[in-house]
């Protein structure tokens, strides 16, 4: 290769190393790191950290399942998500069946709620007692919304289901209960 070739191939390499770093500076201001709603966390491998807690309300049945959740418990906190919309808190876990204090204990280390998830619309008439228990409704209270219906064929109102709980419990239900599908 001759020596003028040489030479400029070094002055285009040389060129092409200033105008990237230009580039990464330009890009890397800090008006761009303000204007960025999102954020790069680099760490080791943070996927197969085992002492991380799962995500309940996003984690799969085999993830579960690889991170020691036994199955019968994996495929109720699926079903749980499915039907409500996910969790708003660790304590929810209790209203699967199958999974009381100690089961509850072994599984809270495990798995974390990151982020509450939005409640599904709950249609009373419709529900089964499982799915009013999954809601969070109390025996007591499932036992009263079906005596009104079997009084009334159904629950029509907001009055009617007030008459059945106390306003706290009320004021907990009254956004995602539907009385009818439209």
């Amino acid at each position: 290769m001759s020596e003028n070739r040489k030479f400029l191939l070094l002055i285009l390499l040389i060129l092409g190393i200033f105008a990237g770093e230009k580039l990464y500076k330009n890009f890397n201001t800090e008006k761009n790191k303000k204007e960025s709603k999102y954020e790069l966390t680099v760490t080791r491998n943070a996927y197969k950290d085992k002492n991380k807690p799962l995500d309940i309300n996003k984690a799969t049945v085999d993830t579960m399942l690889k991170n020691g959740i036994n199955l019968r418990y994996a495929e109720g906190i699926d079903e749980y998500r499915e039907i409500t919309g996910g969790f708003q808190n660790i304590e929810e876990l209790r209203r699967i069946k199958g999974i009381g204090a100690k089961t509850l204990e072994k599984i809270s280390g495990k798995v974390k709620v990151y982020e509450k998830a939005k409640r599904n619309k709950l249609y009373i008439n419709e529900a089964s007692d499982k799915i009013l228990l999954y809601f969070g409704f109390t025996k007591k209270e499932i036992k009263k919304i079906r005596k009104k219906q079997k009084e009334n064929f159904k629950i029509n109102s907001n009055i009617e289901f007030r008459e059945l709980l106390d306003d706290e419990r009320y004021y907990y239900f009254k956004d995602f209960v539907q009385y009818e599908r439209y």
